[in-house]
C-alpha cells in the first residue's frame, strides 16, 4: 500500500476478528508445546511410557514443527496462505483426535509428529496473513504487537490448562479440546480472513532439504535420548550419530547445489542473522528445559498436582507480556548487542537459583522467585535479537530470516531438551544406584540440568556480544520491519 493508503486505513470488527482468528491459531501451535509438560507423569503411567522415552511427547511435536516450518512458509507463497492455514488447521484437529485416543506410546508419539508437522503449516502462515491483511506502519505494528503477546504467553497459557485439564477430566482432554476450537477456527477463518493469490505459479519443493534436515536432526536427537539404555561408547548411539552426521551433511550439499534452496546459506553471512540465529538456539534450549525440569520437580519431589503445578506458572504469563514491552525501550537507552546480553545474563542468574533446588524446597523461593527472573531475561531477548536479525537483511529476505529464527528456537529447544534430559537421567540413576533416596536423586539431577542450562544462556550472552551489531541505540526502532514487509505485494 502506498502511504496515503496507510493513512486511510481504518480498523473495522472485521479486522479485529480476523486479527482474533490469526493470534489465536497461533496460540495454538505453541500451547501444545507446553500444555502436555504437566501431563507427562499421567501420560506415563497410563500409557507405560519409560523414563527415557518420554521426552519424546514433546520432542515428536517440536522437531517437526521446527524442521517444516520454511517449506510451510514456501508452500503458503505457491499455493495460497488461507488455503494452507485451513490445511493446516484441520490437519491440526485431527491428529489431535488420534492423540486423545491413543492406547500405547508409539500412537501418541506418532499423533504428536503429524500435530507438529501441521503447526509448521500454521504458524508461519499467521505472520504472513498479518502482513497481507494490514498496511505497513501503525495498523501492521499493532496487528503485529497482539501477534507477539499471543505468541508469548502461549507457553505458560499451555501449562496452565494442562494442569486443570489433567487434574480434571484428565489428559485425554489437552488434546480433546483442540476440536471444537479447530472447528470454531476453520468457520471463523474462511469468514474473516481473506483469500490471497498465490504470487507464484510455477516453482520447484525443496523437499530433500526438509526432509533430511528433519530426519537428521530427528535422528540426532533420538541417539541423545537412547543413551540412558545404550551409553555414548555404544556400537548403536555411535552408529546413530553417524547416520545423523551423513543426513545433515547431505541438506548442507543439496541446499548448496539446488537454484532455491530451503535456506540459503549467503544469509549467514550477515553478522545479525547468524549472532541473532546463535542466541535462539540457545533460547530455546533454556525455554524448553525450563518448564520440562521444573515441571517433573513440583510434581516427583515436591508433589504437587497437576493443577498446582499449573497455576504456578500463571505469574509467568503476566511477566512474559510485561517484560516483552522492554525490549525496544533498552535498544533505545543502551544498544540491541546489551540488550541481548542483559537479558541473557538475567535468564542465567535466575537458572542458577533453580538449580540450589531442594527435595524440601519452597515452591515461592525454588520455583515461582527463579522463573520470573528467567522469564523477565528470555522476554528482553527476544524483540532486540528478532531486530538484530532483520537489521541487515534485503526486504526480498526478511520472511525466510523471520522463519529461520523460529526453526532455531524449536531445533534448539528439542536438541538441547535432549542433551540435557539424558544428563539428569544419568545423574539421577547414579546416585540411586549408590542408595541416595528418590526425592535427593531427583532434585540433584534437575539442579544439574539447571545449571548447565546457565551454561547455555551465558554462552547466548558471549555469542551476542561478539556476533550482534549496536544498531539502535538512542534511534526510534522501525518495528515495522519485524512485520515482514516480504508480503506487501
Amino acid at each position: 500500500m502506498t502511504t496515503q493508503e496507510t493513512r486511510a486505513f481504518r480498523w473495522t470488527p472485521a479486522h479485529v476478528v480476523g486479527l482474533l482468528v490469526l493470534c489465536t491459531a497461533q496460540v495454538l501451535d505453541g500451547v501444545d508445546v507446553t500444555v502436555v509438560n504437566v501431563a507427562l507423569p499421567a501420560i506415563a503411567s497410563d500409557l507405560g511410557f519409560s523414563e527415557a522415552a518420554l521426552p519424546w511427547v514433546i520432542n515428536a511435536y517440536m522437531v517437526p514443527f521446527g524442521g517444516f516450518l520454511l517449506l510451510g512458509g514456501r508452500l503458503g507463497d505457491l499455493r495460497g496462505r488461507r488455503k494452507v492455514l485451513v490445511g493446516g488447521i484441520s490437519l491440526f484437529a485431527a491428529a489431535s483426535l488420534v492423540s486423545a485416543l491413543a492406547q500405547n506410546p508409539e500412537t501418541l508419539i506418532g499423533a504428536r509428529a503429524v500435530q507438529g508437522l501441521a503447526a509448521a503449516l500454521i504458524a508461519p502462515m499467521t505472520l504472513a496473513l498479518i502482513g497481507v491483511i494490514f498496511p505497513s506502519g501503525p495498523p501492521r505494528n499493532r496487528a503485529f504487537a497482539a501477534w507477539a503477546a499471543s505468541y508469548g504467553v502461549s507457553s505458560a497459557l499451555g501449562l496452565l490448562l494442562g494442569g486443570a485439564l489433567t487434574d480434571g477430566p484428565g489428559w485425554r482432554w489437552i488434546f480433546f479440546v483442540n476440536l471444537p476450537i479447530g472447528v470454531v477456527l476453520l468457520v471463523l477463518t474462511m469468514l474473516f480472513v481473506p483469500a490471497d493469490q498465490p504470487r507464484r505459479r510455477h516453482h520447484r519443493f525443496d523437499i530433500v532439504g526438509a526432509v533430511t534436515s528433519t530426519a537428521g536432526i530427528g535422528l540426532l536427537v533420538y541417539a541423545v535420548l537412547d543413551t540412558a539404555d545404550h551409553p555414548w561408547g555404544s556400537a548403536r548411539t555411535i552408529g546413530l550419530v553417524l547416520v545423523s552426521a551423513a543426513l545433515l551433511g547431505w541438506f548442507v550439499m543439496n541446499e548448496l547445489r539446488v537454484a532455491e534452496p530451503l535456506v540459503s546459506f549467503t544469509l549467514f553471512r550477515l553478522p545479525g542473522v547468524a549472532g541473532a540465529t546463535i542466541v535462539s538456539v540457545f533460547r530455546g534450549s533454556a525455554m524448553f528445559a525450563l518448564f520440562y525440569f521444573a515441571t517433573l520437580y513440583q510434581q516427583q519431589v515436591l508433589h504437587l498436582s497437576a493443577l498446582q503445578t499449573g497455576l504456578n506458572y500463571l505469574p509467568m504469563t503476566v511477566i512474559l507480556v510485561a517484560a516483552s514491552a522492554l525490549g525496544p525501550t533498552l535498544v533505545r537507552w543502551i544498544g540491541i548487542r546489551m540488550a541481548v546480553v542483559l537479558g541473557a545474563l538475567l535468564a542465567a542468574g535466575g537458572l542458577v537459583i533453580f538449580a540450589t533446588i531442594a527435595p524440601q524446597g519452597s515452591v515461592w523461593s525454588n520455583v515461582i522467585l527463579p522463573s520470573l527472573i528467567v522469564c523477565t531475561g528470555l522476554a528482553i531477548v527476544i524483540v532486540p535479537s528478532t531486530i538484530a536479525a532483520l537489521n541487515d537483511v534485503p526486504q526480498a529476505d526478511t520472511g525466510i530470516v523471520s522463519a529461520l529464527q523460529n526453526v532455531s528456537l524449536q531445533l534448539g529447544g528439542a536438541l538441547g531438551l535432549a542433551v540435557l534430559s539424558s544428563v539428569v537421567t544419568a545423574r539421577t540413576t547414579d546416585l540411586l544406584a549408590a542408595g541416595e533416596s528418590p526425592a535427593l536423586a531427583l532434585t540433584s539431577g534437575f539442579g544439574v540440568g539447571f545449571a548447565m542450562t546457565a551454561g547455555l544462556m551465558v554462552a547466548a550472552a558471549t555469542a551476542a556480544a561478539l556476533m550482534l551489531r549496536d544498531h539502535g541505540r538512542g534511534e526510534r526502532v522501525d518495528m515495522s520491519r519485524l512485520s515482514q514487509p516480504g508480503f506487501d505485494e
